[in-house]
């Protein structure tokens, strides 16, 4: 399954790192600084609000400014919008550099694809200005598996016109390698990834993550293995070199 193909394809978020929950918390302590801990709400409160804002705004440049504007008007939180999104946006980096770190096992399962001599790739909706904090300054991330170590290509929401479920970022790595769908494998945790690669071709499998509980069988439905952790893949994997060097 992961031995037999030449390129093994990564979602990031809730995938590789453990990451999915950082926004919530960035709100929440955003509340919380900028009214002196008047107003505390929990990370599912916190996750809700954006996310009815994403749906509100969709996603485009001034959709979190709009936020802001309707976060400042909800708590009496003082500034401009603009000045909140600033604040934001400096705690998110904060916040990237010094909370974000690696799911567990998933370091292991990095070099153990690398010394089978796999080419590893990523293809994730975060910004590559996210991808930049990780790569230079999360000690989290550098001290295990730096990115630039164990991965050839890094394909980021700034490099495509539209994200998955679309397949326009398995297409750039195709692309890129003159590699053909069924020598690729795509891990990923949530379904519009699993949905895009399967339009690009390629095969997936899905690690558990507690934001994709509800999608579980759905996910199963649509991949050809499940796992509940990096340490189930690692597994996989050593089971496999296992038979091939039988």
């Amino acid at each position: 399954m992961f031995l037999d193909r030449r390129i093994i394809i990564f979602d990031l978020d809730g995938t590789l790192i453990d990451s999915l929950g950082v926004w919530s918390q960035v709100d929440q302590e955003l509340l919380k600084r900028l009214t002196d801990g008047r107003v505390q709400i929990s990370e599912d409160e916190a996750g809700h609000l954006r996310m009815s804002a994403m749906k509100k705004y969709g996603e485009g440049s001034d959709a979190y400014l709009k936020y802001m504007a309707d976060m400042k008007v909800m708590y009496g939180l003082p500034g401009t919008p603009e000045e909140i999104h600033r604040q934001r946006y400096e705690l998110a980096q904060e916040f990237l550099r010094t909370r974000v770190d690696y799911r567990p096992g998933a370091p292991a399962v990095l070099k153990a694809l690398k010394r089978a001599g796999k080419t590893l790739a990523i293809a994730t909706t975060t910004r590559r200005r996210n991808i930049d904090t990780y790569s230079k300054d999360n000690q989290n991330l550098l001290s295990q598996a730096p990115f630039s170590d164990y991965f050839d290509l890094i394909v980021t929401r700034d490099d495509v016109a539209h994200v998955k479920p679309d397949p326009e970022a398995f297409s750039k790595i195709l692309d890129h390698f003159s590699a053909r769908p069924k020598e690729c494998l795509m891990v990923e945790d949530a379904l519009p990834g699993i949905l895009g690669a399967r339009a690009a071709g390629i095969d997936s499998v899905v690690i558990a993550e507690r934001h994709s509980e509800t999608a579980a069988d759905l996910l199963r439905k649509n991949a050809l293995a499940y796992f509940e952790s990096h340490q189930d893949i690692l597994k996989a994997i050593e089971e496999e070199s296992d038979l091939v060097h039988r």
